[in-house]
């Protein structure tokens, strides 16, 4: 892992080109004072890392959150951290520049809690089939990730776990017939 040139403590997020002789390796922190001086804005105070949720059944969700300054706002994006490295939840917050930033932080962990309780999908058991994943109500919401076992088509990430198209496919099969709407989100929307 490299380390940020200007910290010396975390990892290397971004490689800042300053001039055709000058790159600099930066961390996401040290991207964001750099950017906020910049463009004269005062950051508050806000610790990156792990932080802890309690979900269904008072399961214990690690997210690595970060925060993002770039001309276009201030953001907070949330990672699951799994423990075998597959996509997770992830859920991301953006505001103007001039934002209050805790508020927007807090909003973040509303955001954190609304979606890892909120469930698409349930198990049950089919005498025909066995255990099955249905669509909960009628709808199922989730998030595009890239695959690469298959870059062709992208991975779904529903309930803060992985299908293919074809394990979707199956689990609308009982739709046979219906109309549908498939609408794509930026991940800092809320689905409603």
């Amino acid at each position: 892992m490299s380390l940020c040139e200007i910290c010396k403590t975390n990892a290397v997020r971004v490689h800042l080109t300053i001039s055709e002789e000058k790159t600099l390796h930066i961390c996401m922190e040290c991207n964001n004072n750099l950017t906020a001086e910049f463009m004269g804005i005062d950051l508050e105070p806000f610790e990156p890392g792990i932080y802890e949720f309690s979900g269904v059944r008072c399961n214990k969700h690690k997210f690595d959150i970060e925060r993002n300054v770039n001309p276009m706002g201030i953001g907070y994006e949330a990672s699951e951290v799994t423990e075998d490295g597959r996509p997770g939840f992830r859920v991301a917050v953006m505001d103007s520049v001039d934002c209050n930033q805790q508020l927007l932080l807090e909003k973040l962990k509303a955001k954190i809690k609304t979606t890892i309780f909120k469930r698409y999908l349930k198990t049950e058991m089919s005498p025909y089939t066995g255990k099955q994943i249905i669509i909960k109500k009628n709808e199922v919401a989730g998030r595009l990730e890239y695959n690469d076992e298959n870059d062709k088509f992208p991975k779904l990430v529903i309930d803060g776990q992985e299908f293919s198209w074809e394990e979707l496919g199956r689990m609308l099969n009982s739709y046979e017939g219906f109309q549908f709407q498939l609408k794509v989100f930026d991940i800092t929307d809320d689905i409603e």
